[in-house]
């Protein structure tokens, strides 16, 4: 895989010790991307320490070749992307790229009324009428990806490892492992069955990398 835009792959990554949409495609594009970098997972007893030395006070950063500190999820991973050439040329750019425009609006759509390790003790009555009201509606906006598959049904550009798609994956990913199992059966089923076998991908997913094993931020309705 060769750069693009004159871009270097971070030499370190950090984030939470959890499996969380935020950090989970930068993740995988580091394993995906096959270079060197150190991984750092934080625990909750090490991020008060941490946070005044992060760049804006919060997680993920990443620090670069040239001393430099990274922030924000999406720089980072378009970064990674870059660094090992799976931002996509041409059509490809194009559509990895409405993928993730696509992709930041259902995650507003879950996070909205989705149970999270956080957020399962205060998640009350009313919280779970509204996520049983508005479930139909993730549902319904998967559909709206569809089209965009390739004929085979399981990838949107020919190399299937575009920013967009691991950024996708990552998300869809979290949402199967928390209050929407059936995703794995709809629309994007094949999608997410072959993106899991990605050997990167699986290694993640299987906590044998240096972030170790993450445990889920999105859990099943309680």
């Amino acid at each position: 895989m060769s750069s693009q835009l004159g871009v270097q792959c971070p030499k370190k990554f950090v984030y939470f010790g959890l499996k969380t949409p935020i950090a989970l495609p930068c993740q995988c594009l580091l394993e995906i991307s096959g270079q060197p970098y150190e991984g750092k997972s934080v625990t909750m007893d090490e991020w008060p320490e941490l946070k005044p030395t992060t760049p804006t006070g919060m997680l993920p950063y990443a620090d670069m070749p040239d001393g430099t500190a990274l922030a924000e999820s999406g720089a980072i991973g378009r970064v990674i992307a870059a660094s090992a050439g799976l931002l996509g040329q041409g059509k490809d750019f194009m559509v990895s790229e409405q993928l993730a425009g696509m992709t930041a609006e259902l995650w507003k759509k879950v996070s909205a009324i989705c149970p999270t390790m956080f957020t399962v003790e205060s998640f009350d009555d009313e919280k779970k009428t509204a996520y049983a009201e508005k479930r139909a509606g993730v549902l319904e906006y998967l559909e709206k990806y569809k089209p965009m598959l390739l004929p085979a049904g399981d990838r949107f550009t020919e190399s299937g490892l575009t920013y967009g798609e691991v950024d996708l994956f990552a998300k869809l990913n979290c949402c199967v492992t928390g209050c929407f199992p059936e995703i794995m059966e709809g629309p994007l089923g094949a999608f997410c069955k072959r993106m899991e076998e990605v050997p990167g991908i699986k290694k993640v997913l299987a906590g044998e990398t240096q972030f170790g094993s993450l445990p889920d931020y999105l859990i099943p309705m309680p």
